[in-house]
């Protein structure tokens, strides 16, 4: 009798699904901190008259 592995169909689909949405997940995370680094930069310079 052979036994056949317990495994649901389209978990390889689900599991890809996954891994994209982290990367893109984190790309948007990495945009975000670019974002606030440069309006952090720009309010300096109008903090401090570097303008």
């Amino acid at each position: 009798m052979r036994q056949t592995p317990a495994t649901i169909d389209g978990m390889q689909i689900a599991i890809i699904g996954m891994r994209l949405l982290e990367v893109m997940f984190f790309v948007g995370l990495l945009g975000s901190a670019v974002v606030v680094l440069i309006s952090f930069v720009e309010d300096g310079k109008e903090l401090f008259g570097d303008e």
